[in-house]
C-alpha cells in the first residue's frame, strides 16, 4: 500500500504544470468573404485537452468551422461579420490549468440604405440619412442630379421648390476592404395644392403665356367693339325658321284642333241631368189635431124673438176668407209651453 501512494505522489512531483498560454492568430487584416483564419493555442508543460470558446459560449465545429491537432488549432474559412468576438483556450492536464484570450476582428461592408420619404410638399424641409453599415466607418458622398451636394450620412435642405426635385444618391466607400455601395431615391416636390412644384423656367414659361393669352383676348374685343360701331345693320339678326320649327308649328296647331273636336262631341248636361237638391221633410206635430181645420162651435139660438147673440153678430160682420181661422206661430220647443193650442180664443 505504501508503495503504490508513493508512486502516485511521484507521478505528480514529476508532471510539469500547463503554464504560458497563448492563442496564435492570423497577423494579416480579415475581409469578410475573402480571408480565412486559423487560431492556435499554445502552452508550455504537459497538456491533456483543449477547450474552445467563444464570447462565453462553446465553439463547436460547423461547415466553416474545422479543429484540428486534437482541437489545438481552429481553421475558420471564410470569415464572416460575426466570427469578429473574443476566443479563449483553455488547456488542461491532470494537475493544473491554464487559458488565453484573443481578439479577433472582420472588416466588412459598406451596405447602403437611405431613410427617407420620395416626395415632400414646397416649402418644407427635406431630411434624408445614409444609413451605413460598414467596419471600419464608410464615407458617404450625396449627389442630386449628378452634382455632389455633401459628405454627411444626414442631409438636409431647407425650403424646398420644384428645383429640388430629383434624383438623390448616396454613395458609401470603406478604405479597409475597398468596397463601394451606393443607392438612389427619387424625390419629388409637390406643390401647395398636392400637385408638383414647378421650377423657375416652367413657371416663367407659364407666366409668358398667360399673359399672351390675356394680350390676344384684348386685342380681339377691341376690333369687335369697332367693328360693331360701324356696322349699319343690326347687331344680330334672327335666325329664319326652318323646317324643323315649321313642322313644330304644325304639330301644336293640329294637337290644338284636336282638342277642340274632341270637346264639341262631349255630351252636354242639361237641367234633367242636375240633380235636384232633397227637401227636407218637416217634423210632424206631436199632436195629431194640430193641422185640423178648426170647425167653430155653433151658438146656442136666442130664446127671445128678434135678439141676436154675440156669435151671430160676429158671423155677420166676418168675412168668408176668415172661417177658418189661421193658427199661432209654431213655437221653437212646443215643450216649453203649450197653452197657446188649447187658449185659442175665436174674436
Amino acid at each position: 500500500m505504501e508503495r503504490v501512494l508513493v508512486t502516485v505522489l511521484a507521478a505528480v512531483l514529476l508532471t510539469e504544470s500547463v503554464s504560458a498560454v497563448a492563442i496564435i492568430g492570423p497577423e494579416h487584416i480579415l475581409i469578410e468573404d475573402k480571408s480565412s483564419a486559423n487560431l492556435t493555442c499554445v502552452g508550455a508543460g504537459a497538456s491533456d485537452t483543449a477547450e474552445w470558446m467563444k464570447d462565453d459560449q462553446v465553439l463547436s465545429p460547423s461547415d466553416r468551422i474545422e479543429f484540428l491537432a486534437d482541437n489545438m488549432t481552429v481553421l475558420i474559412d471564410p470569415v464572416k461579420r460575426t466570427d469578429s468576438g473574443v476566443y479563449r483556450c483553455t488547456l488542461r492536464n491532470n494537475v493544473t490549468s491554464e487559458t488565453a484570450n484573443y481578439s479577433m476582428t472582420v472588416n466588412y461592408g459598406p451596405d447602403v440604405r437611405i431613410l427617407g420619404v420620395s416626395s415632400v410638399e414646397e416649402g418644407s424641409d427635406i431630411l434624408l440619412f445614409c444609413s451605413t453599415e460598414s467596419l471600419p466607418a464608410a464615407s458617404v458622398t450625396w449627389t442630386v442630379k449628378g452634382a455632389t451636394n455633401g459628405h454627411s450620412e444626414l442631409l438636409i435642405i431647407e425650403s424646398s421648390n420644384g428645383t429640388h426635385s430629383g434624383t438623390y444618391n448616396c454613395t458609401a466607400f470603406n478604405s479597409v476592404t475597398g468596397h463601394t455601395a451606393s443607392e438612389a431615391l427619387v424625390l419629388t416636390v409637390t406643390g401647395k395644392g398636392g400637385g408638383p412644384g414647378l421650377g423657375p423656367g416652367e413657371a416663367a414659361g407659364i407666366t409668358v403665356a398667360v399673359i399672351a393669352v390675356l394680350a390676344g383676348l384684348a386685342v380681339g374685343l377691341y376690333f369687335l367693339i369697332n367693328h360693331l360701331k360701324n356696322s349699319p345693320g343690326p347687331l344680330c339678326k334672327l335666325p329664319k325658321p326652318t323646317k324643323n320649327n315649321e313642322n313644330r308649328n304644325s304639330d301644336v296647331q293640329e294637337e290644338n284642333e284636336l282638342k277642340a273636336t274632341e270637346f264639341k262631341h262631349q255630351p252636354q248636361r242639361t237641367s234633367q241631368d242636375t240633380p235636384t237638391p232633397r227637401r227636407e221633410r218637416r217634423e210632424q206635430h206631436l199632436y195629431e189635431n194640430y193641422n185640423k181645420p178648426h170647425v167653430p162651435r155653433k151658438a146656442k139660438p136666442s130664446h127671445l124673438p128678434g135678439q141676436v147673440n154675440n156669435l151671430d153678430l160676429a158671423k155677420q160682420r166676418r168675412s168668408p176668407e176668415h172661417d177658418r181661422p189661421s193658427l199661432p206661430p209654431r213655437p221653437d220647443n212646443i215643450f216649453k209651453d203649450d197653452s197657446h193650442v188649447y187658449n185659442t180664443r175665436l174674436t
